[in-house]
């Protein structure tokens, strides 16, 4: 994706593919996570429940996902920079 790697190592790769990864949505104008699309802190419950039985899709996630884990990847997700 064009990121600068100098420096980084195997340990980095996460937040270097994170941050290209802004850049990239930043210059193409995409909104601001969940949160520039109108979503709250209030709606994360639903979304959390609306997800959660999509196991299908989940599965292949590369960690299980519970529900703890879809709140938090939704919490996260409201707002990138």
């Amino acid at each position: 994706l064009g990121a600068d790697v100098r420096g980084a190592g195997p340990g980095d790769a996460g937040e270097v593919l994170a941050g290209r990864l802004v850049q990239v949505m930043r210059a193409v104008g995409m909104p601001n996570g969940l949160g520039g699309v109108g979503y709250t802190d209030a709606d994360v419950a639903a979304l959390t429940e609306g997800a959660f039985p999509q196991q299908r899709l989940l599965q292949n996630a590369p960690r299980e996902m519970t529900r703890p884990v879809l709140t938090e990847l939704f919490h996260q997700a409201l707002r990138y920079w």
